[in-house]
């Protein structure tokens, strides 16, 4: 009976355990971008527009837009407004436009990611200065428009409350397995 009761108690305590672990692991996602990850834009951006599951904090938001040629378009600080990220930019220019970000999750976790999306929209128009003529002899120059690979995001805090659920739940199964051996002995 005693052993009946001893059972019952660490299913208990592990059931407990892995119950009150799960809340704890769980933390802001990003549910989806304005441009998308993997879109192709055909008209101007003028703000990246991220939105997620719930609430993230204003404090450590960073988003950071950067073309092809490497040079930052982020205009100003991003904005949180309710489960919105907004991040303003200056003119795109045409080819692989990659976005990274970083905020703090309600529950006080960081969390990152990137994706990246094209931008086809024309390029804004730069009417030559009259005062100022093409130079005949100047260099043309290139940048390489070819998108690097990067992950879309990084969430290996949710992966370490697993692990110390994990850990607690073996305490609690070792605990009852001395306990019930002492009682074994004892009784």
């Amino acid at each position: 009976m005693k052993l009946r009761r001893l059972l019952v108690a660490t299913l208990l305590g592990a059931t407990a355990t892995l119950g009150l672990a799960a809340p704890a692991s769980a933390h802001s996602t990003l549910v989806r971008s304005d441009p998308a990850k993997g879109a192709t834009v055909t008209t101007p951006v003028a703000t990246v527009t991220l939105t997620f599951n719930e609430m993230v904090k204003q404090s450590r938001t960073t988003v950071t837009v950067t073309g092809p040629d490497g040079a930052s378009y982020s205009d100003g600080a991003a904005r949180v407004v309710d489960k919105n990220v907004l991040q303003a930019v200056r003119a795109l220019p045409p080819g692989a436009i990659s976005v990274a970000w970083s905020t703090v999750s309600a529950d006080g976790d960081a969390i990152s990611g990137t994706f990246a999306f094209t931008n086809a929209a024309p390029a804004p128009s730069l009417s030559p200065s009259p005062s100022a003529p093409a130079s005949p002899t100047a260099a043309p120059t290139s940048a390489s428009a070819t998108p690097v690979p990067v992950p879309t995001s990084s969430e290996d805090s949710g992966s370490a409350a697993w692990w110390i659920a994990g850990a607690a739940v073996l305490v609690v199964l070792l605990g009852g397995g001395f306990f019930w051996s002492r009682r074994r002995r004892t009784g």
